[in-house]
């Protein structure tokens, strides 16, 4: 899983990670520049190596998060895993596994559906912070988008790659529900929309989980707020896809709390009421967002009331701001499935089974 020159070099230096010492099985790390013949691109990992490598990276950041391993925290471990993976997806890239291998690179898709799952979810628990509130890195939140949405990338050249009639239309309209839904997709004009269409395909759209997410899609651009709330909490959703979904949740209860000032007459609603309709734990995220909203509060009463004072929109892109407007929500976690080492050796499986070759099933 690590070549053996640099194993030895990282060893010499002193560059090994807490989660790798004490195990001869180190982890390539990403390298930013491989030139063709030169001893990195040498060193390009097979596709058995690298799944063997996102097993073990995967496995050791959820005994991290279960608790199990007490070698680093779990801020470390999520850095320790991106930055493997990133250097599994290049790896993947020098091999040109799209055009001369179809089963190496069915073996590929699989490693990237399960690269692009932990993405999300661990970005989620990252903001999550683990229940605590802890400052969010949010130039390292963008790496992660930038990073996530070439992962995507390279899942939909596989598709492209395999063809229709080799790939399940589901985990690929199951795929296509988490990138339209991400924050990682620039942009939502028609164009783009129907660029995102074509490259799918008809098989896959027709699919229960593409129709799904395209649902999602739909209430997001509507900026309808109980809508998405209620496809969150349906059984069809994931909970990659609810992770994704919370990502907007800000932007959704800040337009909700916009139309509600416009709309509503001056009679003053309870901040519990208010937390209800807008689906918080705590009455005191719905203060938190009224306040930001430049909305009246009365401390006494503990009520906001509505169309006392001009609605402000708050810069939900600055650090500061963000970080108070980013709120866990129940809804997600009821989604959430503790993992397990035996979970994942249960997908990767599945994984194979549903993206190799018909002629090989």
């Amino acid at each position: 899983m690590c070549p053996a020159r640099e194993r030895a070099a990282r060893a010499a230096s002193g560059e090994v990670h807490a989660l790798e010492r004490g195990d001869a099985l180190m982890v390539k790390k990403y390298r930013r520049t491989v030139m063709a013949g030169s001893d990195d691109a040498a060193s390009v990992r097979t596709i058995g190596a690298l799944e063997r490598a996102v097993e073990r990276v995967l496995a050791v950041h959820a005994r991290v998060a279960r608790g199990e391993e007490s070698a680093c925290g779990t801020s470390s471990a999520t850095a320790f895993a991106d930055d493997r993976l990133r250097s599994v997806r290049q790896d993947l890239s020098m091999q040109g596994l799209f055009a001369d291998d179809p089963d190496a690179c069915a073996r590929a898709g699989t490693l990237l559906e399960r690269m692009v799952a932990y993405s999300v979810a661990s970005e989620r628990e990252r903001r999550a912070g683990s229940g605590s509130r802890e400052r969010c890195d949010f130039g390292e939140s963008r790496l992660r988008d930038e990073q996530l949405g070439k992962t995507f990338g390279m899942l939909f050249s596989v598709y492209r790659e395999l063809g229709a009639d080799r790939v399940d239309p589901g985990r690929v309209g199951r795929a296509f529900s988490l990138f339209v839904c991400s924050a990682t997709r620039g942009g939502t004009s028609p164009s783009e929309l129907a660029g995102d269409l074509r490259r799918v395909g008809r098989e896959a759209l027709s699919t229960a989980e593409a129709r799904f997410g395209l649902r999602c899609l739909h209430a997001l651009l509507e900026g309808n707020h109980e809508r998405v709330f209620k496809l969150v909490e349906s059984k069809e959703c994931s909970y990659e896809l609810a992770c994704c979904l919370e990502r907007h949740f800000p932007v959704l209860r800040v337009e909700a709390l916009r139309s509600m000032n416009a709309a509503m007459n001056a009679t003053p609603m309870s901040l519990v009421e208010l937390a209800r309709v807008l689906r918080f734990d705590d009455a005191r995220d719905a203060e938190t967002y009224a306040k930001a909203c430049g909305l009246s509060v009365d401390n006494d009463t503990r009520a906001v009331s509505f169309r006392t004072l001009p609605f402000t929109y708050p810069n939900v892109r600055h650090p500061d701001v963000a970080e108070k407007l980013c709120v866990p929500s129940s809804l997600v976690d009821a989604k959430r499935v503790a993992p397990t080492d035996e979970r994942l050796k249960h997908d990767v499986c599945v994984g194979v089974a549903s993206l190799t070759l018909k002629s090989f099933e």
